[in-house]
């Protein structure tokens, strides 16, 4: 037990800058994750986004149920009813991800009650699930970076715990990451696990001998929570099996028959609905994501069905999406920082392998015939985290590079107002995050001008704008958004707003409020152009001032 307490410690006094970076940004993030009037003394964050009532009724819902039945109700061979479909259970994910919205949800409606809520669920209070999972990533990466640099494969003049505290940062420094942690959806909690799960391997297995026994259990329970998270987990393996076989050969397979092993009995004593047909649940949960309803991609101009995106379509969408000064500074730390003693050197080489082929094969994977995408960067958000740590790299080989030029004091002034000015650019984007492109196409202007999507989400439907388009409305009996993606959005978004709500009355009539928002892959481009073009037609509306990186 004193060792325990003495390695907490230990932990805690290393990697304390990470964990400030990771406590500031998730202060920053939960402060505005009101989408539509249920906490309006708090600034407003990101629009009610398309997904994220699905994830946060069924987090609820599992919360509730493992509540109601007890623990007992999660242990094999038992009636398992809260993953019953007649019940109310939805198993198009795995549930972690989902019961971490779900508890992330009831402790926040109980800290903080929501205003006026219409249901047994408020969208808001599950968006502090993300900001947690957004924080911890931010705190796992510092620590990776820290002990990294402790054992010498970074070398530099800066303290350890400084190089972590810097690559955490940089996950706040891009814009899309840094939105999706305000909405109450899956990816965010994923990249956590996946990354968890990639960083496992990459610190546990990066010796001169085989993995043991024990690293790779660990990285196998790490892999079995990933894959509990969501169905992206499977594009870990390839890469690790591959890495791991070229680099010890024969003497790298017991180790990897651990891991698969190990991550398989997690996901399945994980998820109880799989328990009563393993081999026909599992089935059924990998056909959805091959067989499902078609998706629309809008790119360059041109209205595509998912499954006949070009294929270049993931590597152009990650290269515009990261700020164009860390994709620079990412390219020199795949390059810079090499350890001093040969053997670190080995070691480094072969954990930046492994790094980079986790990155890479979801975009691979993503640009190959009859794979669907769309949405932008979402599908292959876990690249983010682990790109951020190549920019780390290149942001201490830089400060490094430029301290011997014009000396240290200046260096460092030089980076604050350069984070500071990057810092300036997410203001500028709030709370409309998942509109950011970089200057490769111009910003968010030289890309509508481009074809690329502006608003695949719906998060531009703020607050601010909700309370604009009321007060220029009157009373309503119908609330319409367009583009219109599933039957219940209409009904959603009105549930989730007191200020729509608000505005309803019951009386029959056809006062319509039509919301749109500018999803111009399923949005009517006859519509789109009568709106462009005729200003009495909007009453409110959502814009940002163009920022450059």
């Amino acid at each position: 037990m004193q060792y325990l307490f003495e390695s907490a410690g230990k932990l805690v006094w290393t990697t304390w800058p990470s964990a400030v970076v990771a406590l500031a940004a998730w202060i920053s993030i939960v402060v505005s994750i009101d989408p539509a009037g249920s906490y309006p003394g708090m600034p407003a964050g990101p629009g009610l986004t398309i997904d994220e009532i699905f994830n946060v009724e069924q987090g609820v819902y599992l919360v509730e149920q493992t509540r109601a039945l007890g623990w007992f109700n999660l242990i094999p061979g038992t009636s398992s009813e809260a993953f019953r479909r007649e019940l109310g259970y939805n198993p198009d994910h795995p549930p972690l991800g989902r019961y971490w919205l779900g508890l992330h949800h009831q402790l926040t409606w109980w800290i903080a009650p929501p205003f006026q809520p219409d249901g047994p669920f408020v969208t808001a209070c599950a968006r502090t699930g993300s900001a947690t999972a957004f924080a911890l990533t931010i705190w796992l990466l510092g620590a990776f970076v820290t002990f990294a640099a402790q054992r010498g494969l970074n070398e530099s003049e800066l303290s350890p715990k400084w190089q972590g505290a810097i690559t955490g940062l940089v996950l706040i420094l891009m814009p899309r990451l840094y939105g999706h942690a305000h909405l109450a959806a899956l990816e965010t909690i994923t990249n956590l696990t996946c990354t968890a799960a990639v960083l496992a391997i990459a610190t546990g297995w990066n010796r001169a001998t085989s993995p043991s026994r024990r690293a790779a259990i660990l990285a196998g329970v790490l892999m079995g929570l990933a894959l509990l998270t969501k169905i992206q987990a499977i594009l870990i393996p390839v890469p690790v099996i591959l890495w791991t076989l070229l680099r010890w050969r024969q003497h790298g397979i017991v180790p990897l028959l651990i891991w698969i092993a190990v991550a398989t009995v997690v996901f399945f004593a994980g998820w109880p609905y799989i328990w009563h047909d393993p081999l026909g649940h599992v089935l059924e949960y990998l056909g959805r994501t091959t067989n499902r309803v078609t998706l629309n991609c809008y790119y360059f101009g041109t209205t595509y069905q998912d499954r006949l995106v070009p294929w270049h379509y993931p590597f152009v969408m990650f290269a515009v999406t990261v700020p164009f000064g860390l994709q620079y500074l990412g390219l020199v730390g795949l390059v810079a920082m090499k350890p001093a003693k040969m053997e670190l050197q080995v070691e480094d080489r072969w954990q930046k392998r492994l790094l980079l082929a986790c990155g890479l094969f979801p975009l691979i994977v993503f640009s190959m015939p009859g794979i669907a995408v769309y949405d932008g960067e979402r599908l292959f958000l876990t690249v983010f985290p682990i790109w951020a740590i190549f920019v780390g790299r290149g942001i201490i080989a830089a400060t490094a590079t430029w301290t011997r030029i014009i000396g240290s004091r200046r260096v460092w002034l030089l980076t604050a107002v350069l984070a500071l000015f990057q810092f300036g650019t997410n203001f500028q984007s709030h709370p409309a995050y998942l509109s950011y492109y970089n200057m490769a196409v111009g910003g968010t202007s030289g890309a509508e001008r481009l074809g690329l999507e502006m608003n695949y989400w719906g998060d531009s439907l703020t607050r601010d704008l909700l309370q604009e388009a009321v007060a220029n409305h009157g009373e309503l009996t119908t609330v319409e958004i367009l583009p219109s993606l599933h039957q219940f959005q209409n009904e959603d978004l009105i549930r989730q707003s007191p200020i729509l709500r608000s505005r309803l009355s019951q009386v029959k009539g056809t006062r319509l409020l039509r919301l749109a928002f500018r999803r111009r892959a399923d949005l009517n481009d006859i519509l789109f152009q009568k709106y462009q073009s005729d200003p009495r037609d909007r009453l409110a509306g959502f814009r940002r001032k163009e920022s450059s990186d």
